[in-house]
């Protein structure tokens, strides 16, 4: 099943629409400090940036993928996404939030979001969450949470074969129950 919508404190979790264009490309895209650590490459273009949402939009309508918009202004500020791995078996399909909007904890409401979508919504009993064995910040949010260390292996990414390091971190639904309620 399909969600389309996911609400937290401040933040929306939704699917895009076309009056994203601008906003999501300003506020993430295009910013090579956010694309070091992603598996797509910076946007560069207004053009590229149409494209870009367009095989934004068509992934969404399959996937449990969303643009994170701010609850007051419905502005998006980054993006999220988790994939199904195997039943039960859930991991993320990277999550973004623009450099401007970092530091705010946006980046934590987010992943308690996916949590709880995980285990509450879809009856998951694993999560699992990767990033780049560099992006510091993201590794303290997950472990912040809760989440364990699984295991580190050598990836390369696909646009540009970087060889990269991904360090990968668990939290089953036993952890959630217990650690969610003291978020």
């Amino acid at each position: 099943m399909e969600y389309s919508y996911i609400e937290t404190n401040r933040l929306i979790l939704r699917k895009c629409k076309a009056s994203d264009l601008d906003p999501i490309w300003k506020n993430a895209w295009i910013h090579p400090e956010v694309a070091e650590f992603m598996l797509q490459p910076v946007t560069k273009t207004l053009e590229e940036a149409k494209d870009r949402l367009r095989r934004t939009h068509e992934y969404q309508k399959y996937n449990e993928a969303y643009f994170v918009c701010l609850k007051d202004n419905d502005e998006p500020i980054g993006f999220c996404g988790i994939r199904k791995l195997d039943e039960g078996v859930y991991a993320d399909s990277g999550i973004c939030i623009g450099p401007k909007y970092q530091g705010k904890g946006y980046g934590k409401e987010v992943v308690k979001a996916l949590c709880k979508q995980v285990f509450g919504i879809l009856g998951g009993g694993m999560f699992f969450y990767s990033c780049f064995k560099e992006n510091t910040k993201s590794a303290n949010l997950c472990k912040s949470l809760g989440f364990v260390f699984f295991k580190e292996e050598n990836l390369v990414r696909d646009y540009d074969n970087l060889e990269y390091k991904s360090e990968s971190y668990y939290m089953s639904s036993d952890m959630y129950e217990k650690l969610a309620e003291n978020w």
